[in-house]
Protein backbone atom coordinates (compact mmCIF):
# COMPACT_ATOMS: atom_id res chain seq x y z
CA UNK A 1 0.00 0.00 0.00
CA UNK A 2 1.19 3.49 -0.86
CA UNK A 3 1.40 6.13 1.81
CA UNK A 4 -1.15 8.93 1.31
CA UNK A 5 0.14 11.92 -0.67
CA UNK A 6 0.42 15.02 1.40
CA UNK A 7 -1.94 17.68 0.08
CA UNK A 8 -0.78 21.21 -0.60
CA UNK A 9 -3.09 23.86 0.76
CA UNK A 10 -3.11 27.19 -1.12
CA UNK A 11 -4.13 30.20 0.96
CA UNK A 12 -7.05 32.26 -0.26
CA UNK A 13 -6.48 35.16 -2.63
CA UNK A 14 -5.58 38.47 -1.04
CA UNK A 15 -7.13 41.81 -1.99
CA UNK A 16 -3.83 42.87 -3.52
CA UNK A 17 -3.75 39.83 -5.86
CA UNK A 18 -7.37 40.40 -6.89
CA UNK A 19 -6.61 44.08 -7.63
CA UNK A 20 -3.58 43.17 -9.78
CA UNK A 21 -5.63 40.55 -11.70
CA UNK A 22 -8.44 43.07 -12.32
CA UNK A 23 -6.00 45.71 -13.59
CA UNK A 24 -4.34 43.18 -15.93
CA UNK A 25 -7.75 42.12 -17.22
CA UNK A 26 -8.73 45.74 -17.89
CA UNK A 27 -5.45 46.34 -19.77
CA UNK A 28 -6.05 43.32 -21.99
CA UNK A 29 -9.64 44.46 -22.62
CA UNK A 30 -8.34 47.94 -23.49
CA UNK A 31 -5.89 46.51 -26.04
CA UNK A 32 -8.66 44.46 -27.64
CA UNK A 33 -10.97 47.49 -27.91
CA UNK A 34 -8.10 49.57 -29.37
CA UNK A 35 -7.39 46.84 -31.96
CA UNK A 36 -11.02 46.65 -33.03
CA UNK A 37 -11.20 50.45 -33.33
CA UNK A 38 -8.07 50.66 -35.46
CA UNK A 39 -9.30 47.90 -37.77
CA UNK A 40 -12.61 49.74 -38.23
CA UNK A 41 -10.79 52.95 -39.19
CA UNK A 42 -8.66 51.05 -41.72
CA UNK A 43 -11.84 49.53 -43.15
CA UNK A 44 -13.31 53.01 -43.68
CA UNK A 45 -10.10 54.10 -45.38
CA UNK A 46 -10.18 51.06 -47.68
CA UNK A 47 -13.78 51.81 -48.66
CA UNK A 48 -12.83 55.36 -49.56
CA UNK A 49 -10.10 54.15 -51.94
CA UNK A 50 -12.35 51.85 -53.99
CA UNK A 51 -14.72 52.62 -56.83
CA UNK A 52 -17.60 50.62 -58.27
CA UNK A 53 -18.72 51.12 -61.83
CA UNK A 54 -20.22 49.58 -64.95
CA UNK A 55 -18.03 47.91 -67.58
CA UNK A 56 -18.29 49.75 -70.89
CA UNK A 57 -15.76 47.88 -72.99
CA UNK A 58 -13.35 44.96 -72.90
CA UNK A 59 -9.95 45.38 -74.55
CA UNK A 60 -7.25 42.80 -75.23
CA UNK A 61 -3.85 43.87 -76.53
CA UNK A 62 -1.83 40.95 -77.82
CA UNK A 63 1.73 41.16 -76.54
CA UNK A 64 2.99 37.64 -75.86
CA UNK A 65 5.88 37.38 -73.43
CA UNK A 66 7.57 35.01 -71.03
CA UNK A 67 8.15 35.91 -67.41
CA UNK A 68 10.90 33.95 -65.71
CA UNK A 69 11.10 34.05 -61.92
CA UNK A 70 13.76 32.50 -59.72
CA UNK A 71 12.69 31.18 -56.34
CA UNK A 72 13.46 28.55 -53.77
CA UNK A 73 11.77 25.94 -55.94
CA UNK A 74 13.89 26.78 -58.98
CA UNK A 75 12.98 28.58 -62.20
CA UNK A 76 9.36 29.19 -63.07
CA UNK A 77 8.29 30.32 -66.52
CA UNK A 78 4.95 32.05 -66.99
CA UNK A 79 3.51 32.64 -70.45
CA UNK A 80 1.54 35.88 -70.80
CA UNK A 81 -0.63 36.29 -73.88
CA UNK A 82 -1.14 40.04 -73.58
CA UNK A 83 -2.79 42.80 -71.59
CA UNK A 84 -6.41 42.49 -70.47
CA UNK A 85 -8.11 45.84 -69.80
CA UNK A 86 -11.70 46.69 -68.82
CA UNK A 87 -13.00 50.21 -69.41
CA UNK A 88 -15.22 51.10 -66.46
CA UNK A 89 -17.43 54.15 -65.89
CA UNK A 90 -17.35 55.01 -62.19
CA UNK A 91 -17.31 57.81 -59.67
CA UNK A 92 -19.51 60.78 -59.00
CA UNK A 93 -18.58 62.51 -62.24
CA UNK A 94 -18.91 59.31 -64.38
CA UNK A 95 -15.27 59.18 -65.41
CA UNK A 96 -14.01 56.28 -67.50
CA UNK A 97 -11.14 54.27 -65.99
CA UNK A 98 -8.99 51.67 -67.72
CA UNK A 99 -8.60 48.82 -65.24
CA UNK A 100 -6.00 46.11 -65.98
CA UNK A 101 -7.22 42.68 -64.86
CA UNK A 102 -6.12 39.05 -64.92
CA UNK A 103 -7.27 36.75 -67.72
CA UNK A 104 -9.79 34.87 -65.57
CA UNK A 105 -11.48 38.13 -64.44
CA UNK A 106 -11.53 39.33 -68.07
CA UNK A 107 -13.30 36.16 -69.18
CA UNK A 108 -15.67 36.16 -66.19
CA UNK A 109 -16.97 39.72 -66.65
CA UNK A 110 -19.01 41.01 -69.59
CA UNK A 111 -20.08 44.45 -70.79
CA UNK A 112 -22.75 45.89 -68.47
CA UNK A 113 -21.54 44.05 -65.34
CA UNK A 114 -20.37 45.98 -62.29
CA UNK A 115 -16.74 45.97 -61.17
CA UNK A 116 -15.21 47.18 -57.90
CA UNK A 117 -11.59 48.28 -58.15
CA UNK A 118 -8.98 50.39 -56.37
CA UNK A 119 -8.66 54.02 -57.29
CA UNK A 120 -5.48 54.87 -59.20
CA UNK A 121 -2.70 56.26 -57.04
CA UNK A 122 -3.04 59.65 -58.73
CA UNK A 123 -6.66 59.85 -57.48
CA UNK A 124 -6.02 58.93 -53.83
CA UNK A 125 -3.56 61.73 -53.04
Amino acid sequence: MKPPVERVVIPSTTKRDAFIAAVCGLLVLGFIIYGIGSMMSQSKQARSTTLTGVILEKQFTAAPEQQISVGGKGLRIKEIEGEYVLKVRAGVDDRVFEVPVQKNMYELKSVGDTLTFRKPDSETR
